[in-house]
């Protein structure tokens, strides 16, 4: 069998989603656990760019129906990126150093992921059942062995580096497994149908969450899921009371279990004051605005490194974003975002359409928004997967309008052939229950 280019690009996107996420956590939990190799050293940079190379060869088969379906958006991506890959090459290029170059190589290394993680969202098959099937199963396993892990060892934390004897670099922390639990889980709520099966899948989530101990990941996830059942409770009863019984479910649970949650770092956002990680992320913000008010126009290309003398010494914000591309840099980063969160949003609410591509948009760019406000650096690649998913949504609607349109009218204007109304009428028909809530879930070539 021959793929096209595009089949072939949902294809890998559809795999390469799986391995980036939840495949993420099982790799480095087996790697952990001893039972294989660290055969792929950290996975998500070695996949990430085995991704690249495969998605610039595809991406010209893709760009034309991208850059007419997205009404501008894509273009601005694209423009973005290039304006990141300039600002940085000129920046080494006039001053050089150590310290240029560091900060060249962290540029280009988020330049990759970025472009991976927008194409990858882009060209998801949301619509996949085997895609649901896998994500399904793993997020079971994951489930099911935190919860091992809580009740065989009384831990309410789980850490992966801590099962090895020696440090091991080639094993994640606790941000990374964070990360990818949380697309699972946003990924699942947006390809799920029934109430109940959110219900269940927002209680477990939250403690997966929990269990995996990231403060930013888990209120994020919290702060959605709250967002999601406060729209759908709205606009139906099931999901009223869907919500009342999730809170009191998650009210319980804590409840019953506070003196062994009171002393997890979770709970620590009720007193932050206290908390070294907090601190250091108030001085480093601190640093960051300084900066920005020496040069508001153009920021400090590099300043993390050269004050904190390490790349990771940024602000933990969207700040970071003006420190190191100047204003405008940070004007398209976020916005970005903002008009995906936004435009999924209106979609949402406007027009009510409740499927899972527009669910799936408007959640990733929701966390991503709050996240690169509150606690997240512009290298953080997660929002470019929310800019795909935007571009997926709006591609998706506008072959559904016309798909719509061609079946109604009909070939050589034969929408006014008695003998064709039937079955356009059935076809209507079926449109409307879709817009129901119902997501239309057609097979895949996945």
């Amino acid at each position: 069998m021959v793929l096209s280019g595009d089949a072939l690009t949902a294809r890998a996107s559809a795999i390469g989603f799986f391995v980036l996420f939840p495949g993420f956590i099982l790799y480095h939990t087996l790697v952990a656990m001893g039972l294989i190799p660290a055969f792929l050293g950290g996975l998500f940079g070695v996949v990430s760019v085995m991704l690249f190379l495969l998605y610039c060869a595809l991406l010209p088969s893709q760009l034309l129906v991208l850059l007419g379906s997205t009404r501008g958006y894509a273009l601005v991506t694209f423009a973005f990126f290039a304006y990141v890959l300039l600002w940085s090459v000129a920046n080494f290029g006039l001053t050089g150093g150590g310290i240029m170059r560091a900060a060249l190589v962290q540029s280009v290394e988020t330049l990759v992921l970025w472009l991976v993680l927008f194409v990858m969202g882009y060209r998801l098959p949301l619509d996949s059942p085997r895609l649901a099937r896998a994500f399904w199963l793993a997020f079971a396993l994951i489930a099911g062995y935190l919860l091992f892990h809580v009740a065989t060892t009384g831990q309410w934390m789980f850490f992966a580096s801590r099962m090895v004897e020696t440090e091991d670099a080639s094993v994640s922390t606790y941000q990374g497994y964070a990360r990818s639990a949380l697309v699972l889980l946003v990924f699942l709520i947006a390809v799920s149908e029934r109430a109940a099966v959110r219900a269940t899948l927002i209680v477990l989530g939250a403690f997966v969450m929990f269990v995996l101990g990231a403060r930013s990941e888990l209120y994020a996830f919290l702060a959605l899921v709250a967002l999601l059942m406060t729209l759908w409770a709205g606009m139906s009863v099931k999901y009223l009371f869907t919500l009342l019984a999730v809170v009191a479910v998650l009210i319980g649970l804590v409840m019953s279990q506070f003196e062994g949650l009171a002393g997890s770092r979770q709970l620590q956002i009720l007193d932050m004051s206290g908390t070294s990680s907090w601190l250091a992320r108030q001085n480093l913000g601190q640093r960051a605005v300084e900066q920005i008010l020496a040069n508001p126009l153009l920021g400090r290309f590099g300043g993390h490194i050269s004050t904190a003398e390490l790349t990771g010494g940024y602000a933990h914000s969207m700040l970071s974003a003006w420190v190191n591309y100047g204003a405008l840099g940070f004007l398209l980063y976020v916005g970005l975002t903002a008009t995906a969160f936004l435009g999924a949003a209106l979609r949402m609410l406007v027009a009510g359409d409740r499927s899972a591509w527009w669910v799936f948009a408007f959640s990733i760019n929701f966390v991503c928004l709050l996240l690169i406000v509150l606690a997240k650096p512009v290298f953080w690649p997660l929002p470019a997967l929310g800019w795909g998913a935007f571009a997926n949504a709006m591609l998706r609607t506008r072959q559904e309008c016309g798909s719509d349109t061609t079946q109604q009218a009909g070939p050589l204007g034969a929408g006014r052939d008695e003998s064709v109304q039937p079955h356009a009428a059935r076809d209507l028909q079926g449109r409307i229950d879709n817009e129901s809530g119902t997501p239309d879930f057609r097979s895949s070539a996945l």
